[in-house]
């Protein structure tokens, strides 16, 4: 989006008039025409009156046709004696002429005279045009002059003008403010802002739009005022001017006041008078400048003469309510209708004023960064293909923010690829200035120092961290975080996440942490704030700290790295102390005595030094992964700890004294596996909230006065294995708000607790009662209850509470895998949104449930036979009813439709015919979601329906019917339980050339047939009348669509689903192909000769692939002049093609591989001017010279098929293809290669299973891929250090190989490394190019199994494919950029899986599951080598079992971890014969780590937030976190 505040015009045009006047002077000069005059000229419009009514010479003419040329709108007032004056007349010619060729405007005016006297020179026309044929010559001349009079006077009334007779009764002061107003409407179409490159404006604008409401009838009267808010440099400017120029000719009145705070800054005097002079000259278009002496002034003269004008006013970039209240204090200083829009950094200034909506400026997505960048970088709308990557890794700097993208496109504008690259270093040092200077702005506006502090300290440090924790350590700092943190996010330089996380851009990131070495003069030991961990080690090393110093983190990766604790000494300002894998020396006497914040992780002592200095001002103490065995031999006063954090301390066995900490709030244990014994003093604290002791498997119960507290809100028991009993005093605990005891020993709930009357949250999962007795006592006076969870808690009919249904406040309520046959009533629960019964497998009814309710998840209940009346559900959403064999109809769920946007229904296969037609007629939903039912039969009212995964159509003509969308069916088989299905739909309209993937399919991860229904509305679609659609149902390699079929749905209600409108996606981009210029066919078995192509006089394309028995091309193809590409890959009977085919001067494209039966290409080949790529293979196929190609071609493939090429047979100009982009050679049996160093375009070269190949000759350093698998006699690799754009090598099963010179030089442009088998790798080789990988998602280093997991791995299961751990918590200034995963895994033959015949590789998934969050990443970035036993097979040197070693990464851009998230790892291969030994995990921080933007799946990586993380790896879960 651009931003520039000029005004121009259309085109380059310059007009010296904004309006001239043609007019018969006698008629109207002294009345009408000189009233319109004036007040034109009072409303400051420059208009052209004829003064010189007597003297009529020549040069007044001139004059006259001058000022018509040089003017913008003509107005003509046609009076009864208008035609009378041939000056009028010829005026009229000449107005008429400039509004054809110059595209003036002219607005015809009927002053007393009809428009039909006017066109049709009737009444007093006629006598007019007598007197001037009676006096005209005989000459042609005259006659074509009277001629064309009559013809402008003609075009002239016929166009839209007015007559004062049919205006307001003939009240003429009424009809010239009319004529007022649409000229005005008129000047400001032309005159528009400036904005620089329009991209991704419109959704924004139309989001703004719905909150200005000018449309709206009952609104015109009303003033609204509406606030844009956002960061520096979001585009906020931009958008208040695209609103401007949309809605501007809709009001009298209009102004827009640019860079209000820059104005009124660099004029502090009269600045802000300037502005309103600004407001009121724009609005009034006064004749004389209006000018104010004083603020106060202003004031006054803004309402008198702006109350009752309706006028749009942008007020850009405010930052003082005094400013705005200056210029637009209340809504009655505008007039009824009047719009006023404010653009601020500062939310808290648009509430202050009252504004009537407010929009927060939104970032931008990749593609629309991707198309700005470009704008200003390429002067297109998309990056030159060699820049591409580059260009993504500027995007993924600049994060969406406009400001940056605009600047960096700017700065790297003809600049080279190594420019590219040492500014993107340069910006991992430091920012760029002119991005900081923008930023800057709402840091220097904050108003307080403390706020500023504050901003500070999160960049720095608290990134990612708990927005209520960092605000009570920050308090206790003395900086009143609980005001300065709302300030920061009212000025966006902080914004909060969801999980209550602060959040900060990266830039803003940047920008503090730039200040803070800005303020010391880039010297460590006078940072005010120590986070890089080299400045850090630095400064502890040397002992140089000083006072300036105030807050310190050193995050050392577990390495437990010794500083003496001397070092401290001089930072007696120090606050906040951050210390992972840290060991500290000597005595704790001189250490700072002013902690606020002391955070060690894997502190390594067994108790606290008993001469650690007292800490008065401690808030709080985090030492999580601790030695600690005790906390305290002498426990010190602690008067203001609120937050004790000891979590995964495992080898604590008991609790401290919590009798010196008397204010504590927050007292977290997770995982004290030893824990067996809480001190009794914790029911004396009178302020503690949270008591959280999940995991403590050793802990048994809590002491009795526990339960007297009347302070503590949350209780979290879950996983305390051995805990057995909640005291009766449970109910005395007034306070407690959330309660879980999953998976403990507990068999009854107290009664008590049904005095706990602000109890919201009860989870006992995994909780299973007494055989005699009930888990839970009666609930229903538990009135404030939220949520229930009582999943798998063996509950049957008999257990189960009986008063359920009084629970009124219930929302949530989970009782999966229970085994109770029936449920009591839910329809009272009117509350309840989210019911889940899944894996309740006697459950056979559920009964009546409430309106309210939402979602319903009951799959897997496989005696379930009977569903309540859904005719009353009109707030259902989602429905899962999966494996529900027995269902054989819903109820009324036909007119519950309208609400839901998913049913799931796989399995159910006893469904009744007309309940399946009731649902699949009646569904409205579009977008996300759909049907799924099992079978895949399309349903027979489809009237377009094809047998694979591709259905055609044309939109037939509306004939007053209104196009809603389509609906889609499609029947698909899935042979994969083990990972979630991916589809896509994509819909090309081949008359408009463009195409629209939609990912609105949710995942299916059920192996059987099934059948998909869902909707697209013509909103996204936007077809009309006549066009011809394509659309593609795309899967991935589980799924196999058997039919498809598609509804055009004509004035029918859809929904478009905006609840899960974010997890749908909708991609636009041009598609190029139009089903005139393209044939088509693939996999035809049946067709064995082409079509006459004479019927095809534009076909462009034309692809004949894999059609086996084809073997006659007609010769008419020869004819073809705009043919450009012919794909005839796998015609394996096609020996020739006609000769005339060799004289086409537009192909392009030459795709013969696989034409077996082909063995020559005739010589004139070489006429063919055009051909770029030329792609062909064949047993002895005869390769034509290169000579007549060398400037053209650029894609050269013999493929691995076997060209038997000797060193002789090479042909000798291969190196004169300087243009040669990709060059294919496998499977030959040349021993060396000529240099290929000199082609420069030179980017794949294969060179798979040339077995007596011994060296790799020099390589042109824009290779990006070299493939050599299977090439076991190779030992020499060229130097790869100049490889700067190297992505993926094969080398597999390359046994001489012992390193490749300089390939660490160049692994920040990799993506993959194949070299198994490669088994005499140097030790400093492979550790070289392990720890120096960069590249994160798709790909990664694959070697030889007998190299096992690097020692650097701290996280190690040595036996499976699963590992656990805890995200430590941020270090001050150390981010996690993400995860490196490796794994060891073995393969064998497969000769029992014929269904990957034609693979050489298994997809191996890789499953992180945030067990914190509930949320799982389902990754698809590794693949497994195996053998195959195809046709080629000879050609391979493929081993028996082995085993194999992977390693690559994910960023923590994808996996969004935190620090205390509990998280494990499955790495899965997908079939059978491949099988993972051993997997590692080593965490990233502040690592340099390129995301592999090449991959083009979209399932690359799938979320996965269903929660259902429970049971089986507990146990593993807490053994691997602790120790």
């Amino acid at each position: 989006m651009g931003d520039r505040t000029s005004i121009e015009a259309p085109s380059s045009r310059t007009w010296k008039y904004q309006v001239f006047l043609s007019f018969r002077g006698e008629d109207t000069r002294k009345g009408f025409t000189g009233h319109l005059y004036a007040a034109l000229s009072d409303a400051g419009i420059h208009a052209f009156l004829d003064y010189n009514e007597l003297k009529r010479a020549e040069f007044i003419k001139n004059q006259l046709q001058q000022a018509i040329h040089g003017s913008m709108i003509s107005i003509i007032v046609f009076s009864k004696r208008y035609a009378d004056s041939s000056w009028c007349l010829d005026e009229l010619v000449k107005i008429m002429e400039c509004r054809e060729r110059l595209e003036q405007k002219v607005f015809p005016l009927f002053y007393n005279v009809d428009a039909s006297d006017v066109r049709n020179q009737t009444g007093s026309f006629a006598q007019s045009f007598e007197k001037h044929e009676a006096g005209i010559c005989e000459g042609k001349h005259e006659k074509e002059k009277v001629q064309q009079w009559k013809n402008a006077l003609t075009q002239a009334a016929d166009l839209c003008g007015d007559d004062l007779k049919n205006a307001d009764n003939g009240h003429e002061a009424k009809f010239i403010k009319k004529i007022l107003g649409e000229v005005n409407k008129q000047l400001y179409r032309k005159y528009q802002l400036d904005i620089e490159h329009l991209v991704g404006i419109t959704s924004r604008v139309n989001n703004v739009v719905r909150m200005i409401d000018i449309e709206k009838s009952g609104s015109k009267d009303v003033v609204r005022m509406i606030g844009i808010w956002g960061m520096g440099g979001i585009g906020k400017t931009t958008l208040a001017k695209a609103i401007y120029n949309k809605f501007e000719g809709s009001f009298e009145g209009r102004s827009f006041l640019a860079n209000v705070r820059e104005v009124i800054a660099n004029q502090p005097i009269t600045g802000l008078v300037g502005l309103q002079e600004k407001l009121l000259n724009d609005i009034l278009k006064s004749k004389d400048h209006i000018k104010v002496d004083s603020v106060d002034v202003g004031i006054t003269v803004i309402q008198e003469r702006l109350h009752c004008k309706r006028a749009l006013v942008i007020i850009d970039d405010v930052d003082e309510i005094q400013k705005l209240k200056a210029i637009a204090r209340k809504r009655d200083w505008f007039g009824p209708g009047s719009r006023i829009i404010i653009t601020t950094r500062d939310k808290h200034l648009l509430e202050q004023i009252g504004v009537d909506g407010t929009y927060m400026a939104e970032e931008m997505d990749e593609e629309e960064a991707l198309e700005l960048f470009s704008w200003h970088a390429f002067k297109s709308g998309y990056p030159d293909q060699e820049y591409l990557y580059l260009s993504k890794r500027v995007i993924r700097y600049c994060r969406g923010l406009p400001l940056a993208l605009e600047v960096m496109g700017s700065f790297l504008i003809k600049r080279t690829a190594l420019e590219w690259e040492s500014q993107l270093e340069r910006l991992e040092r430091s920012p760029h200035e002119a991005i900081t200077k923008v930023l800057r702005i709402s840091f220097d506006g904050l108003p307080h120092r403390t706020d500023r502090s504050t901003f500070l300290d999160i960049s720095c440090f608290f990134i990612g961290m708990d927005k209520d924790y960092v605000t009570q350590i920050l308090d206790g700092c003395g900086f009143s975080a609980t005001l300065g943190i709302p300030i920061l996010i009212e000025r966006c330089l902080v914004t909060v996440s969801e999980q209550n996380k602060l959040m900060m851009h990266d830039l803003l990131r940047d920008m503090g942490r730039e200040i803070v070495y800005e303020n010391a003069d880039g010297h460590p030991e006078n940072f005010s704030r120590l986070w890089k961990r080299e400045d850090v080690t630095d400064v502890l090393s040397d002992e140089s700290g000083t006072e300036k110093i105030e807050v310190v983190a050193l995050d050392l990766d577990l390495d437990l790295t010794r500083f003496s604790a001397q070092a401290f000494t001089n930072m007696k300002k120090l606050r906040l102390l951050l210390l992972t894998g840290v060991e500290l020396t000597g005595e704790y006497k001189d250490f700072p005595k002013k902690l606020i914040w002391l955070c060690w992780q894997y502190f390594p002592l067994e108790s606290i030094p008993d001469d650690f200095p007292m800490q008065p001002k401690l808030v709080a103490l985090d030492l999580q992964w601790s030695e600690l065995k005790i906390v305290w031999k002498d426990c010190k006063l602690h008067q203001n700890l609120k937050i004790l954090n000891l979590s995964c301390s495992y080898k604590l066995r008991k609790s401290p004294d919590f009798s010196k900490l008397p204010n504590l709030e927050k007292l977290i244990l997770r995982y004290c596996v030893s824990l067996s014994e809480v001190h009794s003093s914790i029911g004396d604290l009178g302020r503690l909230s949270l008591v959280n002791l999940e995991g403590c498997r050793t802990l048994e119960d809590l002491p009795l006065n526990f339960y007297q507290s009347k302070s503590i809100e949350t209780l979290i028991l879950n996983k305390c294995r051995k805990f057995v009993k909640l005291a009766e005093g449970l109910g005395d605990m007034v306070s407690l708000t959330t309660l879980e005891a999953g998976e403990t020993a507990i068999r009854q709930i107290p009664s008590s607790i049904l005095k706990l009357k602000k109890l919201k949250a009860l989870s006992l999962c995994y909780v299973k009662g007494w055989p005699s007795t009930n888990l839970l006592p009666l609930l229903q006076s538990l009135s404030s209850l939220r949520e229930l969870a009582l999943a798998n808690c063996s509950l049957t009919d008999d257990g189960f509470p009986k008063d359920l249904g009084n629970l009124i406040s219930l929302e949530n309520l989970d009782l999966a895998s229970n085994d109770f046959c029936s449920l009591p009533s839910l329809s009272l629960l009117s509350q309840l949104q989210d019911l889940t019964l899944h894996d309740c497998i006697k459950l056979r009814a559920i009964p009546d449930l409430p309106t309210n309710l939402k979602v319903l998840k009951a799959d897997d209940c496989i005696a379930l036979e009977k569903m309540p009346d859904f005719s009353e559900m009109s707030n259902i959403r989602e429905l899962y009813l999966r494996n529900s064999g027995k269902i054989t109809e819903i109820p009324g769920l036909d007119k519950s439709l309208n609400s839901m946007t998913r049913i799931h229904m796989e399995n159910c296969t006893n469904l009744t015919a007309d309940f399946r037609k009731n649902i699949l007629q009646g569904w409205t939903s579009c977008g996300y979601g759909g049907i799924f039912l099992s079978g895949n039969d399309i349903p027979d009212w489809f009237h377009c329906v094809h047998d694979d995964d591709i259905v055609y159509f044309t939109v037939p003509q509306s004939d007053g019917r209104n196009l809603k969308g389509l609906t889609l069916s499609f029947g698909f088989s899935s042979s994969s339980e083990r990972f979630s299905l991916g589809f896509r739909i994509s819909i090309k309209n081949m008359t408009k050339c463009t195409e629209l993937e939609a990912r609105i399919i949710p995942d299916c991860p059920i192996e059987g047939y099934y059948l998909w229904q869902g909707q697209l509305s013509n909103e996204e679609l936007k077809l009309q009348d006549g066009d011809k659609v394509w659309i593609e149902i795309i899967v991935d390699k589980w799924a196999k669509v058997k039919k498809t079929g598609v509804i055009l749905v004509w004035d029918k209600f859809m929904n478009e689903n905006m609840i899960d409108y974010h997890l749908c996606a909708y991609e636009r981009r041009a598609y190029l192909v139009n089903d005139d210029d393209i044939i088509h066919v693939e996999n035809d078995n049946h067709i064995t000769k082409s079509p006459d192509f004479s019927k095809f006089p534009n076909l462009e394309k034309l692809i004949l692939k894999d059609c086996p028995r084809l073997s006659k091309v007609h010769s008419s193809i020869g004819d073809l002049g705009r043919l450009s590409l012919v794909n005839l890959e796998g015609c394996e009977m096609l020996r020739d093609l006609p000769l005339n085919f060799y004289k086409s001067k537009s192909i392009e494209t030459l795709i013969l591989n696989g034409c077996w039966s082909s063995k020559k290409l005739a010589e004139g080949l070489g006429d063919m001017a055009s051909l770029t790529i030329l792609s062909l293979s064949g047993e002895n196929f005869e390769i034509p010279s290169f000579t007549p190609f060398v400037t053209c071609l650029q894609l050269f493939n013999t493929l691995d098929a076997g060209c038997s090429l000797t060193e002789d047979a090479i042909p000798k100009d291969l190196c004169s293809l300087i243009s040669l982009e990709h060059l294919l050679l496998g499977a030959n049996y040349f021993r060396s290669l000529p240099s290929l160093a000199g082609l420069s375009k030179l980017r794949v070269l294969c060179l798979n299973a040339c077995r007596s190949l011994r060296a790799i000759p020099d390589l042109p350093t824009n290779l990006y891929v070299l493939k050599a698998n299977g090439c076991p006699k190779l030992e020499t690799i060229p130097d790869f250090s100049k490889m700067s754009n190297m992505r993926e090598l094969y080398l597999s099963d390359s046994f001489e190989l012992a390193e490749i010179p300089g390939l660490d030089k160049s692994l920040n442009s990799m993506t993959r490394i194949h070299m198994e088998g490669c088994t005499n790798l140097t030790a400093d080789f492979r550790n070289s190019i392990l720890q120096r990988w960069t590249s994160c998602g798709f790909g990664g280093i694959y070697l030889n199994g007998i190299y096992d997991i690097p020692e650097w791995f701290k996280i190690v299961n040595d036996v499976d494919n699963i590992v656990f751990f805890e995200v430590p918590q941020r270090i001050m200034g150390r981010d996690l950029k993400g995860l490196t995963i490796c794994f060891v895994y073995s393969s064998r033959s497969y000769s029992h899986f014929p269904e990957f015949e034609d693979s050489q590789e298994c997809l191996i998934g890789i499953i992180v599951r945030n067990l914190t969050k509930q949320t799982a990443l389902h990754t698809k970035i590794a693949f497994a080598s195996f053998r195959t036993h195809g046709r080629l097979e000879h050609l391979f040197w493929w081993r028996p079992e082995d085993h194999y070693l992977w390693q690559g990464q994910l960023s923590n851009d994808v996996l969004r971890l935190q620090g205390g998230d509990q998280v494990s790892i499955l790495v899965r291969p997908l079939v059978d014969f491949v099988r993972v030994k051993k997997t590692g995990v080593h965490l990233e921080w502040d690592k340099v780590m390129n995301e592999n933007m090449d991959n083009p799946d979209p399932h690359l990586y799938d979320w996965e937030t269903n929660g259902d993380f429970l049971g089986g790896v507990d146990e593993s879960i807490s053994r691997n976190c602790c120790h």
